[in-house]
């Protein structure tokens, strides 16, 4: 823990850094918000995504604008214990009731004392969040633009898709509005404009599915080509 809050800390070197601290069960979490002037609102929710962090950092610190993460013992998801029982869930999946049954249930144990608990992080992030445009950043290794291909798991959850077969599969954009869409299209970026009936997995897309939300997807290790998606966004 000690040392990945180094890492995080030390990545602070501009602008303005203010700290919430959220207890769920007996798990500390912080959500660090890092403000350089006017910009782009990033917002990083899984710890161990570190390409995609250090992208978020290196535009805010080059072009002004606000970034969100998180900081807690876990890796990806969070782990916390309630009435001596462990429980565990992925942070951008709680943004909904259903989303944060299916993630505890996923990991664990589902009771109603967890749920409150974990909402308690989610409420708090999402009065945080910024107005207008929310930019998300992630990174993967097993999600990628290929599973919103027709017959994949997560097609009916696409409206449209744009493949430029040139780029990686795991470098694209998952968007809610038309105009970003069609924007990325332009720029020829491998895109997803996600589908109004999409499944409510508790995810901020979905969350945000009325709002102008894009979610910067990239492999790990990618860290040019995500800092120039940002830069686009």
């Amino acid at each position: 823990m000690m040392g990945l809050l180094f890492f995080l800390f030390s990545l602070v070197d501009v602008g303005h850094v203010r700290y919430e601290r959220v207890k769920v069960g007996d798990t500390n979490v912080i959500i660090q918000q890092l403000e350089h002037g006017k910009g782009k609102s990033f917002v990083h929710l899984h710890q161990n995504e570190r390409t995609a962090l250090r992208a978020a950092r290196t535009v805010v610190k080059r072009e002004g604008g606000s970034l969100m993460t998180l900081i807690h013992s876990g890796g990806r998801n969070i782990v916390f214990h309630l009435h001596d029982k462990r429980y565990e869930f992925d942070p951008n999946r709680i943004f909904s009731d259903i989303g944060i049954k299916k993630t505890l249930s996923q990991f664990g144990d589902y009771t109603p004392q967890a749920c409150h608990e974990v909402n308690k992080l989610a409420n708090k992030i999402k009065r945080l969040l910024p107005d207008g445009k929310i930019i998300a950043v992630h990174n993967n290794e097993t999600y990628s633009l290929q599973n919103y291909f027709p017959g994949h798991d997560m097609a009916r959850d696409a409206h449209l898709l744009h493949v430029n077969k040139k780029h990686y599969h795991r470098n694209f954009y998952l968007v809610t509005q038309k105009q970003d869409y069609t924007r990325f299209k332009k720029f020829n970026f491998n895109s997803v404009w996600q589908a109004e009936d999409a499944t409510d997995d508790g995810s901020l897309s979905v969350f945000l599915a009325n709002r102008s939300y894009v979610n910067v997807e990239a492999g790990y290790g990618q860290l040019a080509m995500q800092i120039k998606m940002l830069r686009i966004a």
